[in-house]
């Protein structure tokens, strides 16, 4: 039969996407469904990221049944920032046996990325910077944690084989805290011993938790620091407000303010750590926040939750060599420690990243799940 890609345009479509993946991830016990509200906001294209891109959603059909999903969008942003003129792809789902339908789906891609006077197709990323980056290539047999995609093998399989090329691959690190016998004093000690020198020379109080009753200041101050911190690295493109917002808000219900550290030298916000609660330990049995009665399983499930996960070290580079970053990291492994959980994910980092790499090897960290992303020239 042919297979044809169908637009994504009513209330029925918009669910058979979302409810797709579930017949692809059946028989993964390691699979965490996005959420339907976080996945309909996308479809309704009310995502912040309609503010300074535009995407479209589509079905891979063969007669009525769907054997497919994907998604094709503009970064105008990231495309005017750096330069390129390039489009993505993400959202993307599809049988192991189906091979065909993949490439059908990539073929449609290629397509509407040169409608768009456009000359290379990237993937996948689902379609904002922080969302659902690279196809699964190590780690398989384990589950992700928080802010972390998961897919099959046949993904980068099928992508390799449709010649796509890789751009980046990202690396997430496990630290299981019996390591260090639950204690960070056991830690490495130059961590310890930077941390004591930057203690004496700016005081006590340079690192502080966030003020929840000042949200809004308080991620304009973040999000400063955090395009700050990136722009060192080549490529990069400024996280627009309106999406550092969104996604700070689509996490603001799961965030542990103990977990969140803060710097500050003479007022000015220096940098920050955030940790996370690894609440897909909870959400795999939620479905994907499909129906009220989920929301139930869930609260029981996040009382369960073993493992944390460090997420972001962002610093403004006003202040590298300060030492407020080996504070924020003591300080985060003692309030970890503290609400008794096992272990910790410290996700993503790019393989590229020596000084990162370097350091949480030397911690103990070992990679437990690897991500590839792709590029195709038009």
């Amino acid at each position: 039969m042919v297979i044809t890609l169908h637009p994504v345009q009513t209330e029925a479509d918009k669910r058979a996407f979302y409810n797709f993946a579930f017949r692809v991830y059946q028989d993964d016990p390691n699979w965490v469904p996005h959420l339907w509200p976080q996945r309909k906001a996308y479809l309704d294209r009310k995502a912040a990221f309609f503010t300074y891109g535009e995407g479209e959603f589509w079905l891979a059909k063969e007669d009525k049944e769907v054997i497919g999903t994907i998604g094709t969008a503009v970064n105008h942003s990231r495309n005017r920032d750096i330069g390129i003129k390039t489009g993505t792809f993400g959202f993307f789902e599809v049988l192991p046996e189906r091979y065909d339908a993949a490439k059908a789906m990539w073929d449609h891609a290629c397509d509407w990325t040169r409608s768009h006077i456009l000359n290379e197709l990237q993937g996948p990323v689902s379609f904002a910077g922080e969302d659902d980056h690279g196809f699964l290539v190590e780690g398989f047999e384990t589950m992700p944690s928080v802010m972390m995609a998961h897919t099959p093998r046949h993904y980068h399989q099928f992508a390799e084989r449709y010649g796509f090329e890789k751009t980046l691959e990202s690396l997430a690190y496990r630290f299981d805290l019996e390591t260090i016998n639950f204690d960070v004093n056991n830690g490495p000690q130059a961590i310890l011993h930077i941390a004591e020198r930057a203690a004496r020379r700016h005081g006590t109080n340079v690192i502080r938790i966030p003020k929840m009753k000042d949200w809004d200041s308080e991620v304009e101050r973040l999000h400063a620091v955090y395009n700050k911190s990136l722009a060192v690295l080549p490529e990069f493109s400024p996280i627009e407000l309106a999406e550092f917002r969104a996604q700070a808000e689509g996490l603001r219900q799961i965030i542990d303010p103990e977990l969140v550290f803060i710097a500050e030298i003479d007022g000015k916000t220096a940098g920050f750590a955030l940790g996370l609660p690894n609440i897909n330990e909870a959400l795999l049995y939620a479905n994907g926040l499909r129906y009220p009665w989920d929301y139930l399983l869930f609260l029981l499930m996040k009382r369960k939750i073993k493992s944390a996960s460090f997420k972001i070290m962002a610093m403004d580079t006003e202040y590298w060599g300060y030492g407020l970053d080996a504070i924020m990291y003591l300080e985060m492994g003692k309030a970890i420690i503290r609400k008794g959980y096992t272990w910790i994910d410290a996700s993503l980092t790019g393989e590229d990243n020596p000084q990162t790499n370097k350091l949480l090897k030397r911690a103990g960290a070992y990679v437990y799940r690897r991500y590839r992303e792709y590029r195709l020239v038009l």
